[in-house]
């Protein structure tokens, strides 16, 4: 786990990286990287399945602005460690007292994950999923 929380919701899953910064519009919680398989698609509310962020350190502020504009997901699980993304949560806890959890699941369960209709991330990083 590298910010703690917990969330329940349908899962939004990519086997693509995704750049924050250019990719997702904060203020809609649209993905609008029109070369992205999501391309049009709300992450907002969702559990965001993706390997990890593409791109920009810039991409902390626009997780951070979805998450004060609400229109974020309720939870990240990643492939990979991703510093920009997990920062964007655990700045938006420091100032506003709530996160969202970000976990990284290894291949196996990361592969499960991507085909996941909904997810739960329980506090202690324990991810379940739901075919």
């Amino acid at each position: 786990m590298l910010v703690g929380g917990t969330a329940a919701a349908e899962v939004r899953a990519t086997s693509e990286m995704l750049s924050l910064w250019g990719g997702v519009d904060p203020a809609t919680g649209t993905v609008i990287d029109h070369r992205h398989p999501l391309c049009g698609q709300s992450i907002t509310g969702t559990i965001l399945v993706l390997p990890k962020g593409k791109g920009s350190s810039t991409g902390s502020y626009v997780l951070l602005d979805a998450l004060v504009a609400g229109t974020a997901p309720a939870g990240i699980i990643l492939r990979e460690v991703d510093e920009i993304i997990s920062l964007g949560a655990v700045v938006h806890e420091e100032f506003h007292g709530a996160t969202i959890p970000v976990v990284v699941l290894d291949d196996e369960w990361f592969q499960m994950a991507l085909t996941a209709r909904r997810a739960e991330v329980r506090r202690d990083g324990t991810v379940v999923l739901h075919a």
